[in-house]
């Protein structure tokens, strides 16, 4: 058993400096390559990284080990063709966002806005109770009985407040009457 340990060292002790030797003697040309296919220096360095590292945790798997240079060349190729790929799917998926985006209506409807923007300072102009029953109905969606409760007034109350402020908003936001319907 001690034989073993002893050999299995010297093996992984052997494979380390083999590999450090390969490193030593290729990585320079290993970014130069990657880099020159890339375009860019950071992810070349990047890639030979990978390269050496898949290299290192495959090592048992190379048969001829005096190939190992080719073999990491190899693996820097691909792995930069894998990022390139890579890179033309991510394009693609953008570009059907975007495209997809633009077709998309606006969120913001300047018309729809305005419209809000006076119908609100309509609201404002009422009176508290008129346009606290204003608000907790159109914007609260609450119903007449939880407005009643809300307010601690009856449910008439918060009609009759209500209809009077309706009367009150189409009279500001449509003062001679051109949105249809009978002046008031």
């Amino acid at each position: 058993m001690g034989r073993w340990l002893e050999v299995e060292r010297t093996s992984k002790l052997d494979r380390d400096q083999q590999i450090a030797a390969i490193y030593d003697q290729n990585y320079g040309h290993l970014c130069e390559l990657a880099y020159m296919i890339m375009g860019d220096r950071y992810l070349a360095e990047e890639i030979v990284m990978e390269a050496l590292m898949k290299t290192y945790s495959g090592w048992g798997r190379i048969r001829e080990k005096d190939k190992a240079p080719v073999y990491l060349k190899r693996a820097v190729v691909n792995l930069c063709r894998t990022k390139i790929r890579r890179k033309m799917i991510e394009r693609r998926a953008n570009a059907v966002a975007i495209a997809a985006e633009e077709r998309r209506e606006p969120d913001w409807d300047p018309e729809r806005h305005e419209t809000a923007r006076e119908v609100w300072a309509a609201v404002k102009e009422l009176p508290l109770r008129q346009r606290s029953c204003i608000v907790l109905f159109y914007a609260q969606r609450m119903t007449d009985s939880e407005i009643a409760e809300v307010l601690d007034c009856s449910v008439g109350t918060v009609r009759s407040q209500l209809s009077r402020a309706r009367v009150k908003l189409k009279r500001a936001l449509d003062p001679e009457g051109l949105r249809g319907g009978s002046r008031g």
